[in-house]
């Protein structure tokens, strides 16, 4: 019968070790004993069945949305957005090594045409004795990348401070991996636009590292970060900074970005 050949097929798909115990053992068994109510068991079977691959099917287009969560159409103003905001961000070292007597150096972005052309603000900072940026790090490749709001959505700002307590680890853990030394210390980036701000870090490797930036990518990958930071010592004053994609690669935007004093009245500026 229908219902004796449904028993016999059941019986060679499930596994030996099961015997007749978990659902699907039960279900043979059942099969092989009310052979007569066929028509009721077939529809329980199939409706079982039915929900369980519906459930699979949810589950399999959930890991699907998170592997693309910077793809699709849908999300291409999203994208578009964030190139941008992270273009024209402000930045914010926290204790970099070399900055003496100053706990955060903050950075503006400067349209120029010219990376190296003089800023009309140089004479000013000079006749300020504002501090420019170590020496040390002309040969070093430095990044910027935090663990905050993955795939671009915002989260609770515990779960942000605790992602990023976790990438500091992650960072030790590939400084220690190197014999040249590596060093790496807090920052954020903000917008005078808005309220927007993100805290991470900052990480310099020697000029020599030929994984550095491919390992920095890796890492904000892993913490299901867009893009990243990379900074290039021009003089004391600025550094060109290039945003680099990680798992959005149409991010590539290039600018300069000069040494300031702290925007004044902006909370999202603040250190701490």
């Amino acid at each position: 019968t229908t219902c004796g050949h449904l028993t016999e097929m059941l019986r060679a798909f499930v596994p030996t070790t099961l015997g007749e115990r978990g659902f699907l053992g039960s279900f043979v068994v059942a099969l092989e004993k009310r052979r007569t109510t066929t028509t009721t068991l077939l529809s329980c079977g199939v409706a079982a069945a039915g929900v369980w691959c519906l459930a699979k099917a949810n589950m399999s287009s959930k890991n699907n949305t998170n592997d693309n969560a910077f793809t699709g159409e849908e999300t291409a103003t999203t994208q578009r957005g964030l190139k941008d905001l992270w273009a024209g961000a402000f930045d914010a070292w926290i204790d970099c090594p070399g900055f003496a007597g100053e706990k955060v150096a903050y950075m503006r972005p400067v349209a120029k045409n010219n990376l190296l052309e003089k800023d009309d603000d140089d004479d000013d900072d000079d006749a300020s004795g504002k501090t420019g940026f170590p020496t040390w790090l002309k040969t070093r490749q430095i990044f910027a990348l935090t663990a905050c709001n993955p795939y671009g959505k915002e989260v609770e700002e515990w779960q942000n401070a605790r992602a990023n307590e976790k990438l500091k680890v992650k960072l030790r853990e590939l400084a220690d991996k190197r014999e040249e030394d590596v060093q790496f210390w807090r920052s954020f980036g903000f917008s005078l636009a808005d309220d927007w701000r993100e805290d991470g870090l900052a990480v310099a490797f020697s000029e020599s590292d030929a994984t550095a930036e491919k390992d920095v990518v890796a890492l904000a990958k892993q913490f299901e970060q867009g893009a990243i930071y990379r900074y290039r010592w021009i003089d004391e004053k600025r550094m060109e900074r290039k945003t680099v994609g990680a798992l959005m690669m149409d991010t590539e935007e290039t600018v300069v970005v000069q040494i300031c004093d702290k925007p004044e009245g902006l909370k999202n500026a603040d250190s701490t």
